[in-house]
């Protein structure tokens, strides 16, 4: 991935080793933020994501909006910000919020459920997100499908065609 201050990425799991092991071995994470409204509403899922957390990261776990508000008015961190969202569509409520993504969005995992399709070992999808996918891919945005930072980027407007 090129050089960014902020890393958005969809993976249903949110915070898990991966992330924080993978990733956050791999970049510099200052800070890292769960957007996420339902969650942002639980305390208790919110305390038991943020103990995951390691101590010299700033944890977060905001609403879509809050999340979209901190983005667009805090571009001074020393570091690098990573999002966490779990579906393409929280990912289109906050473009629709306003949201202006300046890379690509990482797609790291959306795992099987019935209904899904499988595109990569790690991303299956339903009809309804290939549509999501697509009608943001129409409006410029670029998705990645990675799991690991040393993994292999697929461009996903290839895989869903």
């Amino acid at each position: 991935m090129e050089n960014r201050s902020v890393i958005i990425r969809i993976d249903d799991r949110l915070i898990h080793g991966q992330v924080l092991v993978g990733w956050g071995s791999h970049y510099p994470l200052k800070r890292l933020i769960v957007g996420n409204d339902e969650i942002a509403e639980n305390e208790w899922e919110r305390n038991l994501l943020l103990m995951a957390v390691p101590q010299d990261i700033d944890g977060r776990i905001l609403s879509l909006k809050d999340t979209v508000a901190l983005l667009n008015e805090d571009n001074d961190v020393d570091g690098l910000t990573m999002v966490l969202l779990d579906s393409p569509g929280d990912l289109q409520k906050m473009l629709s919020l306003g949201l202006k993504p300046s890379s690509a969005i990482n797609v790291g995992g959306i795992h099987f459920q019935e209904g899904r399709r499988e595109y990569l070992p790690y991303i299956f999808l339903d009809d309804a997100e290939v549509e999501s996918f697509r009608k943001m891919i129409d409006h410029d945005l670029i998705f990645e499908c990675q799991d690991v930072p040393t993994g292999t980027k697929y461009d996903l407007q290839k895989l869903i065609g």
